[in-house]
Order: structure tokens, then sequence, then C-alpha cells
């Protein structure tokens, strides 16, 4: 019963993947707003009905590809066993900079909309992975506030600026924009701006 499963679930994901690898080939081809559901399924040699078992249209054919995609770029960039502390929050920030960059500045063609799915999507799992991180530390300190909220406001935090920056004209390098996110997360702005919040 166990072999059967696993190799429907193994039969699911080849499915998933061909219709994702289908999907590309199309966009490229013919851009996003032009590609049909019937040119997915014929590129990836499957019938309408295999592609409505999978996904309800192509925009969460993008969202899924996309969370996919992200999840496989933290997988290969962050330490086996990542974990809420400072090495790995800035291994975290450089690398969104780094992935935004090139989505922003050297991947115009990004259709403008999905640009709101792509980053919806990515946020989420930005903040289910802080969100993880922080229920599997172990710190005995008890929390001011919850680990949902702490997970929302970083993931926060670090979506928008790494957004900001890598839409816009700056003069601010990679590498300084990463330790500059990381020491606001980390420090705060009471401890670095304290005029700003006066008791």
């Amino acid at each position: 019963m166990a072999a059967t499963k696993r190799r429907m679930d193994r039969r699911v994901q080849r499915t998933r993947q061909m219709l994702q690898q289908a999907f590309v080939e199309v966009v490229r081809e013919k851009g996003f707003a032009a590609t049909s559901i019937q040119d997915i399924t014929d590129r990836a040699n499957v019938n309408r009905g295999t592609f409505y078992l999978h996904f309800a249209d192509k925009y969460m054919l993008v969202e899924e590809f996309i969370r996919e995609d992200f999840q496989h770029l933290m997988e290969r960039i962050l330490p086996p066993a990542a974990r809420w502390d400072r090495r790995t929050l800035h291994l975290l920030i450089e690398s969104m900079l780094s992935y935004f960059e090139r989505k922003y500045q050297h991947q115009q063609h990004v259709p403008p909309a999905l640009a709101p799915l792509i980053e919806r999507a990515i946020h989420e799992e930005l903040t289910a992975l802080l969100l993880r991180w922080l229920r599997q530390s172990e710190s005995e300190v008890r929390l001011k506030v919850p680990k949902e909220t702490i997970a929302r406001v970083v993931s926060w935090a670090i979506f928008g600026s790494v957004i900001q920056w890598s839409q816009e004209e700056s003069t601010t390098s990679l590498a300084q924009m990463t330790q500059d996110i990381l020491l606001v997360i980390a420090e705060g702005v009471g401890h670095l701006a304290p005029e700003v919040l006066p008791e």
C-alpha cells in the first residue's frame, strides 16, 4: 500500500513538473498573457483535465512554481541546520536582495499582472521560514510578543526593504543594504536611534 502511494506521489510530482516546465517554455515563446491552458497541456502532452486536477488556472500554476523556486533557492543557499541567528539572517537578507535585484533589474519580462502574485507568494514563504526558525529555537527567554508576530514584522522589514531597494536607483550597495537591514532587525530602532522613540 505504501509503495503504491509513493509511486502515485512520484507520478503526481512528475506531472506537476511537466506542466510547470511546459508553462515556462510557452511563456518564454508567447508571453504570459497569450499563454493558454491548451498551450501548456499541448506542450506537456497531457489533457486539460489533467491540468485542472493539479491547478485551478495558470495563475495558481505560477504561484506554485514561484513558491517551489523560492524554497529550492533557500535550500541551496542556507546551511542545512539554518536557524534564527545573526549569521543565517545575514545570509537570508543577502540572498533576498540578490534574488530581487536580478528579477527587477535584469529580467524586465516579468508581466506587471504577475508582480503582485510573485511578491505575495515569496513574502508568505519568507514569513513561514522565519516562523519555523523561531519555533525551533529553544530559547529560555520569555518573549514579550508572540513568535508569529515577530516572524510577520521581521518578514515585512526584510521584504519591504528588499523590494524598495531592488526597484529604485540606489547608491547603497547590496552588502551595505544587507548590513543595514540586519542591524535594524537585530538591534532595533530604540537602540540605533533612541531619540526617535523617547520614553
